[in-house]
Order: C-alpha cells, then structure tokens, then sequence
C-alpha cells in the first residue's frame, strides 16, 4: 500500500520537496552584494570625514599656537617697545597628528600683524594655516584672529 500526501491549494511540488528556483537565489544574492557595498562605503566615507575632521582640528590648534606665541609678545608703544609688529611672517610645521611611515600632513602658517589703531592703540593678530588633504585634493585654510591691546 503506498501512501501518498495530497499537496495543498497554494503548494508547489517540485519533485517532492519545497526549494528556491535558481532566479530567486540570484535575485537574493544581488540584493545582498548591494547592501553590503553600501555598508562599506559609508564604512569608508564615514573614516575619511574623521580623518579630514581631525586634520581641521590638528590646523586650527596649530594656528593657536602661533598666535599664542604672537600674542605673548611685549608691547608698551609708551617706550618704545614694540615686538608685536615685528612678528608677522611664514613658518612650515607638522600639523600634531598620529604618524605611521609617510602620512606626516605639513601646514604653513601666515601670521599677519596689523596695527589697527593708535589712539587708543590696537592690533590685529591674524594666523592663517594652509593645510592640504591627500585624499580630497586641493588645499584649506583655517584662520585664528584675535584684538589685542598694549600690555602698558
């Protein structure tokens, strides 16, 4: 006596049992290869944004080390002392970043000093820092400015 199982209303038999056809697992697998590219791409997009972030950050603290230097500086114009004005110029430095083999990023910093007002007297001390970022191209600027009075 054989027995024989009767197939439901929506149930297909393929030759006895139940399976994906050859287009769906494909389908499934192109879905599959496109989400997980996605996933590392924004992987990848998300790393180079903290990266370019840090860099923005190390160029900025950078500039306020210049201008901490610039700002320090003696200034009594009732004496004649006068360092302040004499410090404008260019230095090239290393922005302060974790540093494997050859991936050092330089900067050059522009310090301006410009006497804005002698009576009352004060100055303007303006760093900019030129930095560029290998793997966006092209090169930025972050500036730092402060008004200083005579230290009288």
């Amino acid at each position: 006596m054989k027995i024989t199982r009767l197939a439901n209303a929506g149930e297909k038999w393929r030759g006895g049992r139940k399976a994906f056809t050859l287009i769906e697992v494909v389908i499934a697998a192109a879905i599959s290869a496109m989400v997980l590219a996605g996933m590392f791409e924004g992987y990848n997009m998300a790393g180079r944004k903290a990266q370019f972030s840090a860099c923005s950050i190390a160029a900025t603290s950078e500039a306020m080390h210049q201008l901490e230097g610039a700002f320090a500086a003696n200034w009594v114009p009732a004496y004649g002392q006068n360092q302040l004005l004499a410090l404008g110029g260019t230095n090239t430095a290393n922005l302060c970043l974790p540093v494997a083999q050859s991936n050092v990023i330089t900067c050059t910093n522009y310090t301006t000093v410009t006497e804005i007002s002698t009576s009352p007297p004060y100055a303007l001390i303006q760093v900019q820092c030129v930095w560029g970022f290998p793997n966006y191209g092209g090169t930025y600027t972050n500036t730092v400015a402060v008004l200083r009075a005579p230290n009288e």
